[in-house]
């Protein structure tokens, strides 16, 4: 009777190392981001239009740009800004997201409203300045960040790993994280200059050993963050339609989509769900390898080989 008590015992307590061992990983002091499987839970936050402000300044540059352009030679405002914001879309969707385009945009429509006058006028080099300083302004504004973005990412940094996800130029971005004092939220960055952030995504969720299923990127652009939703679930917020919102939310079998009001409800409606879910099937899956362990069958095979 005493071999026969042991013998199990021995294989429970190696099971429970194994899991103590899997749960380093994932669990350590003031952090839980164990998910089924030995993956873990992750939150990635799209930064530009989600969790700081970004179109307002950039249609600060466009007015200004127009402004200069009709004050100095009388050319339609509304005809100006619609020159180099079509210039500035082309070469971003051509040549990926970089921080002199909007600058170098603005500068080749006041070349080619020069050209289109009657008569024909000189570019100025003073004004060619003028219109670079307006291009690049939007990237040296002070962050101003939605409101509960910053405390509710701060309690979600408990429960998961949390990635900026964000397009255009890599110090550029960096800047404005620092800048809006999110360096301390993130644990890891997606920075990328070209419309693929479900590429991106893919990527690192394989990298990170990351289950999607309880993970979700949050976002505030139904194309470039909605596209992701292939690859995890996604939650939109409503604070500034995306530079790439031309196209339908894409549909998913796999994923849910959850549209919120601002991030006081994602905290509430979602990411409080989620992280219950997982909890609750990570209980389940440790309760099943309990059960197999005291049966003293393998828990990969259902003891199919024989240990």
């Amino acid at each position: 009777m005493d071999v026969l008590w042991f013998v199990p015992t021995m294989r429970q307590r190696a099971v429970e190392w194994d899991e103590t061992m899997n749960k380093s990983k994932c669990s350590f002091p003031g952090r839980n981001l164990c998910a089924p499987g030995g993956k873990i839970s992750a939150l990635f936050v799209d930064v530009d239009g989600t969790i700081m402000k970004c179109d307002p300044y950039f249609e600060a540059a466009r007015q200004r740009f127009g402004y200069l352009m009709h004050s100095l030679y009388g050319f339609d405002k509304d005809e100006a800004i619609k020159l180099a914001q079509g210039l500035y879309m082309v070469n971003m969707k051509r040549n990926g997201v970089e921080r002199d385009q909007l600058s170098l945009a603005m500068v080749t429509a006041y070349k080619r409203l020069c050209r289109r006058a009657n008569p024909r006028i000189r570019p100025v080099k003073e004004v060619i300045g003028m219109c670079e300083d307006i291009g690049n302004s939007p990237f040296f504004r002070q962050p101003e960040l939605f409101p509960n973005a910053t405390p509710v990412l701060n309690r979600s940094h408990h429960n998961f790993l949390i990635i900026g996800v964000t397009m255009g130029n890599r110090e550029a971005q960096k800047h404005k994280i620092r800048m809006g004092g999110l360096e301390s939220v993130f644990d890891h960055y997606i920075i990328t200059p070209y419309d693929n952030k479900a590429e991106r995504v893919r990527e690192l969720i394989e990298d990170l050993n990351i289950d999607p299923h309880h993970s979700a990127f949050i976002g505030n652009s139904t194309r470039s963050d909605g596209n992701c939703l292939s690859q995890t679930n996604v939650v939109l917020v409503p604070f500034e339609k995306g530079v790439f919102d031309d196209e339908n939310l894409p549909e998913s079998k796999e994923f849910d989509v959850y549209r919120v009001r601002d991030w006081r409800d994602a905290e509430e409606r979602v990411l409080q769900r989620l992280i219950m879910r997982r909890d609750r099937a990570v209980q389940l899956e440790e309760a099943e390898q309990q059960q197999h362990a005291l049966q003293g069958k393998c828990p990969n095979c259902n003891g199919g080989c024989g240990k």
